[in-house]
């Protein structure tokens, strides 16, 4: 048993995989989710069969941020009534020739249970085009961009366009390629400098199908970086990733489980805290079966 905010020995990511942002989940360093399967909860494969559909296909409108389905012990996709409903619906709209992007559209007008698995006001979609637009004023093409973030020319062409989501692992990487960080590419240049952040004024991402929202709590940060997390019930980083610096995380409510480097694993409930160097290799999932809110700071800003 792990005890609460313990360390706990997990299968050690290999350096290759770490620096590609991949997922790797050691058997004993699984987190324990809440979410089981049952009569209302069904796995992948059996709710491919009833949508009609493939299981890849499911996974793929998860990439995409059309579905977001809830997780279970091991990490295995759980689907219930409302991911049914949602991913028929999506089947409908893509055998009506429509794209991934008019389809978030689409079901956050409509609103109802698909309204929870598609981005808010700050989009993928924005997000990839800003990045492009970033990759454009740094005069680096698509291939050179692959080739500095270890992702392929074909994925980032997808996400420039809202074609494809990417995790935070993912857009950590990107916008390290092009020498800035996650929170100055989706603040964009329209944040101020004043001292003071009001709550109904803060900047917000909300990355939609991995089920995170971010909220700054600083304005044009220079040394000290912090943010507020909301998490939604099974939602992870989707990878590994490091970068230069120092990270404290602070539990405000729900649960959490962060892996740090080779061996360590932290479960973290509200009110605990976690202290690390940034240039560890780590991940995280929301284990709550409600959500997650954590405030998150970085020194200096470069995540």
């Amino acid at each position: 048993m792990v005890t609460q905010g313990g360390p706990r020995r997990t299968a050690a990511p290999s350096s290759a995989a770490a620096s590609r942002g991949v997922d790797v989940r050691g058997t004993s360093a699984s987190p324990r989710a809440p979410a089981r399967p049952g009569a209302d909860r069904l796995r992948i494969a059996e709710a491919a069969q009833i949508v009609g559909t493939s299981a890849s296909r499911l996974r793929q409108w998860e990439r995409q941020g059309l579905l977001r389905p809830a997780r279970g012990r091991g990490g295995q996709r759980l689907y219930g009534p409302d991911d049914l409903h949602l991913a028929r619906e999506v089947a409908r709209l893509r055998a009506a020739q429509l794209n991934p992007p008019a389809i978030r559209r689409l079901l956050q007008e409509q609103g109802g249970p698909g309204d929870r698995g598609v981005p808010g006001a700050t989009s993928a979609d924005t997000t990839g085009a800003r990045f492009r637009e970033l990759r454009l004023r740094r005069g680096m093409t698509l291939r050179e961009a692959a080739a500095r973030s270890g992702l392929s020319s074909s994925f980032i062409s997808s996400f420039e366009r809202g074609l494809s989501g990417a995790s935070l692992a993912v857009l950590q990487r990107l916008t390290a390629a092009c020498g800035t960080t996650v929170a100055e590419l989706t603040r964009g240049a329209s944040a101020s400098a004043g001292r003071v952040v009001r709550a109904h004024e803060r900047h917000v991402v909300d990355f939609g199908g991995p089920g995170i929202r971010m909220e700054d709590l600083s304005n044009a940060p220079t040394a000290l970086e912090g943010q507020l997390f909301v998490l939604a019930p099974g939602a992870s980083s989707d990878g590994w990733y490091a970068h230069p610096g120092e990270e404290l995380m602070f539990v405000l409510c729900g649960r959490v489980g962060v892996w740090l480097g080779e061996e360590e694993y932290y479960e973290l409930g509200e009110g605990d805290a976690l202290t690390f160097p940034s240039t560890l290799a780590h991940r995280f999932r929301a284990l709550a079966t409600s959500e997650t809110r954590l405030i998150w700071v970085n020194t200096p800003p470069t995540f």
